[in-house]
C-alpha cells in the first residue's frame, strides 16, 4: 500500500451567538492506492493556514509513495528531515498526518486504533464539559452539563477585567469558580484554566482562594516559560493539581517538566504534540514520574476520536476535554464519536476500524477559513505581554 495524495480542508465553526469565528478545524485527509483513505486533525488557532501549507508544499512530497502503516518511521522522517524541528506550525502538521496514518492502519488490520496501541488500560473513558453552549449563566451551563451526564467541569480564569488586571482578574475567577462549585454540587469535578495569565504572586492568591473549592486541577496558573515558578506553587499548595503543557511540542519539551516533577497533570494536545504516536510516548514519559495525562482537547471530532484511542490504551490517563461546540460538531460527523453520558465507552470504540470516525466532506468544503479575533490582553497602561 502507497501514499497516493494528501489534501487539507479547513472548516471555519462560529461560536453559539452563530456569528463570532470560533474555530477553523484542519481535517487532514491522506489517500492510499489500496482505496483506503485517513483522516486526521490539525487545528491550531492563528496558525491554520500556516499549518496546510506546511503539510502540503513540505510533508506531502516527501510522504507521496511511501508505506502509510509505516506510522513511526514516517514520524521519524517528519521530525527529523527538517532544520526546526518543534515550532507549532510543523509539529501540528505532523499530528494531522500522524492521526491520519494511524487511522489508515487500523482500517487495513479491520481493528480499532487502540488495539494498535497496546489494547485497552480501561473500560470507560471520562470527559469533561466546559460553558460552550452560550448560555444565560454559569448556573445555567452547570445544570446542562449535569443534565447531560457530565461529572466534570472546566471554567476558564472569569468574565475578563477590562483593562486586564491580574490582581482583579484573581477576585472575578474566586467569585465565578465559587458560583459553579455550589451549582455543581461537591460530587462533580470542577477545574481552572487560567490561560498562563497570572504573575506568581496572584497565582499565589488564586491558588490560596481556590483551596477551599476542592478543584480537580488548576490549569496553566503562570506562564510557562521557566520552571521554578510552578515549582514554588507546588511547594505551597501540595493538596492542590497543577496542570500545564497544552503548548508542549514533543517529548522534549516535556522532558525538564517531568523531570524537575513542576506539574501534576499533562495536557499536551494530540493535535500539536506530534499526533498519536507522541501523546503516547509523552504520556510513556510522564508516567515514569507519576504525572497523569489530561490531553488538551478543545477542537473538532477527529481530534476526540483520536485523543479518546489514545486515553484508552494509556496506564496514566485521567480525563479528557470535550468542546461542544453545537451544531457543527454533530452535524459535520456522518459516522460519530460515541460520546454518552460524558463518557466514551470502550466497546463502542471497538466496533470500527481505525479511529471510526467518517466527516461530511461537503459540508466541511462550504464552510471556508475565516480569521479568528485577536487574543489581546491590554493593561491599564496600554502595553500587553508579561504582567
Amino acid at each position: 500500500m502507497k501514499i497516493t495524495d494528501i489534501q487539507t480542508q479547513v472548516m471555519n465553526v462560529p461560536a453559539a451567538d452563530g456569528v463570532t469565528p470560533r474555530r477553523n478545524w484542519v481535517f487532514v485527509e491522506v489517500r492510499t492506492d489500496a482505496g483506503i483513505t485517513g483522516i486526521g486533525e490539525a487545528t491550531t488557532e492563528y496558525h491554520e493556514m500556516a499549518v496546510a501549507a506546511q503539510i502540503e508544499s513540505e510533508l506531502k512530497p516527501r510522504l507521496l509513495g511511501m508505506d502509510p502503516t509505516d506510522v513511526e518511521r514516517i514520524w521519524q522522517l517528519g521530525h527529523r528531515d527538517f532544520w526546526w524541528k518543534r515550532g507549532v506550525v510543523h509539529t501540528s502538521a505532523l499530528s494531522g498526518i500522524d492521526q491520519a496514518l494511524w487511522d489508515i492502519a487500523g482500517k487495513a488490520a479491520g481493528q480499532p486504533v487502540f488495539k494498535l496501541l497496546g489494547g485497552r488500560a480501561r473500560d470507560r473513558i471520562r470527559c469533561y464539559a466546559r460553558a460552550d453552549l452560550g448560555l444565560g449563566s454559569l448556573e445555567e451551563h452547570a445544570a446542562q452539563a449535569l443534565a447531560e451526564g457530565f461529572d466534570a467541569f472546566k471554567h476558564g480564569y472569569g468574565t475578563e477585567v477590562r483593562p486586564f488586571a491580574p490582581e482583579s482578574q484573581v477576585s472575578v475567577a474566586l467569585e465565578e469558580l465559587g458560583r459553579l462549585r455550589r451549582a455543581l454540587g461537591s460530587r462533580a469535578a470542577l477545574m481552572i484554566d487560567c490561560a498562563g495569565l497570572f504573575t506568581p504572586q496572584t497565582a499565589h492568591r488564586l491558588m490560596g482562594g481556590l483551596a477551599p473549592l476542592e478543584l480537580f486541577f488548576v490549569e496553566e496558573p503562570l506562564e510557562q516559560g521557566t520552571v521554578e515558578p510552578y515549582l514554588r506553587l507546588k511547594r505551597d499548595f501540595p493538596q492542590m493539581r497543577l496542570a500545564a503543557g497544552e503548548r508542549w511540542m514533543t517529548r522534549w519539551d516535556c522532558r525538564e517538566w517531568f523531570e524537575r516533577q513542576a506539574v501534576d497533570v499533562c495536557q499536551v494536545d494530540i493535535c500539536h504534540t506530534g499526533g498519536i504516536s507522541e501523546l503516547m510516548k509523552v504520556a510513556h514519559c510522564a508516567e515514569v514520574y507519576g504525572i497523569a495525562v489530561a490531553p488538551h482537547n478543545p477542537y473538532g471530532p477527529v481530534a476526540l476520536a483520536a485523543a479518546a484511542h489514545a486515553a484508552a490504551a494509556m496506564q496514566n490517563f485521567l480525563i479528557l476535554e470535550h468542546c461542544r461546540l453545537r451544531p457543527w460538531f454533530e452535524q459535520v460527523q456522518k459516522v460519530a464519536v460515541p460520546i454518552r453520558g460524558g463518557y466514551i465507552e470502550v466497546d463502542e470504540l471497538a466496533r470500527r476500524p481505525g479511529l471510526g470516525v467518517e466527516l461530511d466532506m461537503e459540508l466541511v468544503r462550504s464552510r471556508p477559513h475565516r480569521p479568528l479575533p485577536a487574543g489581546r490582553h491590554v493593561d491599564p497602561l496600554g502595553g500587553t505581554g508579561l504582567y
